[in-house]
């Protein structure tokens, strides 16, 4: 992954020293689609040799939702519960995965992990060392991931960590599941009528640029000279709305990156857009539960990409 490039922005959300009994939970994530046309042919880069697994996007894939904790120490359990869809990787991992049986014909499962303990600092060599044992990708995603000045949670196991790590495969119930993105027959599409913020990534003249977003969905914000780092950073904080922080939001972009402007993603443009809050929690839930009763506020910002001929 290439080193940070810029001066982080002041953080976008700052817990008060004052209001001792809240536990601040940030989750970000990124929700993947692509065209029928293109389906079946979305190689991993070097870089994302093992991160993109999951390479033929037959289904929206809920990748790297990275959670990290703030505010006032605390012990706990933390669960995430996806109504319809599977865990695809998890780190640490959970003290229960469990597969639920609810009355609908689809999948269910809840991940849950004891916190027992928190504190300020970093993971140890064995933490380090058990990374790169047990999960599929690149350890250099992980040192992006310990960017943010989190607390280091210990769990049940003895594992330390900065954040909590889960992927999932989706099982969409109906078209509209992750709007502004719709399912159609043909492939994964924006909805016609939406509006919203988006960047558009297109493959020219052998790179990858940010091209200024005009044209079938309509006036918005015009990004000249986008390849700037800075000028991605600075949207993403945008479309957070303040709920995030500048190293959350630098951890996500320098997430995607790398693969974004390698270019080797199949198709000729990959859009990228914010997912509005309902459709975050249609996809899957989040709950912290401490000992001693906190005060407890989630932010969650996830973005969509749907690769496009």
């Amino acid at each position: 992954m290439l080193p940070l490039m810029f001066v982080a922005l002041a953080d976008t959300v700052i817990a008060s020293p004052a209001d001792l009994n809240t536990v601040y939970v940030h989750e970000w994530g990124a929700v993947t689609f692509a065209e029928e046309t293109v389906i079946g042919a979305v190689p991993p880069s070097d870089t994302f040799e093992n991160f993109t697994t999951h390479n033929d996007w037959d289904e929206p894939i809920s990748r790297a939702p990275v959670v990290y904790f703030y505010g006032d120490f605390f012990q706990g359990t933390f669960t995430v519960t996806v109504p319809s869809g599977t865990f695809i990787e998890t780190w640490p991992v959970p003290e229960k995965l469990i597969a639920i049986a609810p009355l609908q014909l689809y999948n269910s499962s809840r991940a849950e992990w004891t916190i027992s303990g928190t504190s300020w600092g970093e993971p140890d060599a064995t933490d380090i060392s058990a990374v790169r044992d047990e999960l599929n990708f690149s350890p250099d995603i992980i040192d992006i991931w310990r960017w943010p000045a989190s607390f280091l949670l210990e769990f049940a196991d003895g594992t330390s960590e900065k954040f909590i790590y889960y992927e999932c495969a989706l099982t969409p119930q109906n078209s509209y599941d992750f709007y502004p993105a719709i399912l159609t027959d043909e492939g994964t599409v924006l909805d016609p009528e939406y509006h919203g913020e988006l960047m558009r990534f297109i493959k020219l003249d052998g790179e990858v640029v940010l091209n200024p977003i005009a044209g079938r969905y309509g006036t918005r914000r015009e990004l000249q000279q986008a390849t700037e780092y800075g000028d991605v950073h600075e949207t993403l904080c945008s479309w957070a709305g303040g709920t995030m922080k500048s190293d959350e939001i630098n951890a996500m972009w320098s997430t995607w990156e790398d693969w974004i402007y390698n270019g080797s993603w199949s198709g000729n443009t990959l859009v990228l857009f914010p997912l509005p809050e309902e459709t975050v929690e249609r996809m899957s839930s989040i709950t912290l539960k401490t000992s001693e009763e906190h005060e407890i506020e989630y932010s969650r910002f996830y973005v969509g990409i749907i690769l496009k001929q």
